[in-house]
């Protein structure tokens, strides 16, 4: 598997920031949250992050009623030599915004009523060209035949040469568990093992069956055909199918 990347999330709704930070912890990331600029300079100067999201109003100043700006953070970031990709996230659609982002020295705008299938392949896109031209490009081993279809392990996507779906973290690297392991029956424990971390509280059979069968019924809503069968007693296996197309991993070419 891909390195884990880390976002910093610099955000002063809570709300907000919260239910944003478990859904990229779903697919993979590491969040940490700052809520004023003041927090957001300290962790980049103590920690190492891949990809900044700074929002695009951060709130009253510390000791003042007047509101921190996303895109001031962001001169500052930049003024600081700071190269990460650093991409304005708000609710504030408009031409001006998303010029006043570019301006400052950020790398992308996004707003907050995107879905999180276009956010994640965003926040991809972006680590992938940062590595790319720093030199800093993790493996390129990241794409998978799984039957029919091409999982991307590090966007966490599933295609094939008619469409793609979103996986969670856990989905993926059931998938790859599976797909590697294509002549056996994979036992449980074995899945559990491999996709859950050491110190998760819902490492259970129960959590691996709640995960394969929201996965399967995501499939069926997406009109994709079933990939994993349930041998009872035994483990889980792919459905045995012929191999994946040219035209499948054609989908994630560059």
């Amino acid at each position: 598997m891909n390195s884990i990347h880390s976002i910093l999330l610099v955000d002063d709704e809570a709300v907000v920031a919260d239910g944003l930070q478990r859904t990229l912890r779903n697919f993979g990331f590491e969040v940490q949250l700052a809520d004023n600029a003041e927090t957001a300079r300290r962790l980049v100067d103590e920690s190492k992050f891949d990809l900044i999201l700074v929002d695009f109003d951060l709130g009253p100043r510390e000791g003042s009623n007047e509101n921190a700006s996303g895109i001031g953070l962001v001169f500052e970031l930049r003024a600081a030599k700071v190269g990460l990709p650093i991409l304005i996230y708000t609710v504030l659609e408009g031409e001006w915004y998303e010029l006043a982002s570019l301006h400052a020295g950020a790398d992308g705008y996004i707003l907050k009523n995107t879905s999180v299938q276009l956010l994640i392949s965003r926040l991809h896109a972006h680590i992938r060209r940062y590595e790319r031209d720093t030199g800093k490009r993790k493996s390129t081993t990241h794409r998978l035949g799984v039957g029919r279809f091409v999982l991307d392990k590090s966007c966490h996507v599933l295609a094939n040469n008619e469409k793609s779906i979103s996986v969670t973290a856990k989905e993926s690297r059931i998938l790859e568990i599976l797909a590697t392991n294509p002549a056996r029956i994979v036992p449980s424990q074995e899945l559990l093992d491999g996709a859950w971390g050491r110190r998760d509280l819902d490492k259970t059979v129960e959590s691996l069956r709640g995960v394969i069968k929201r996965f399967r019924k995501k499939l069926d809503n997406s009109g994709f055909e079933a990939l994993i069968e349930n041998v009872r007693g035994q483990g889980f296996r792919l459905i045995p199918s012929g191999p994946s197309s040219p035209q499948s991993a054609s989908a994630f070419s560059e």
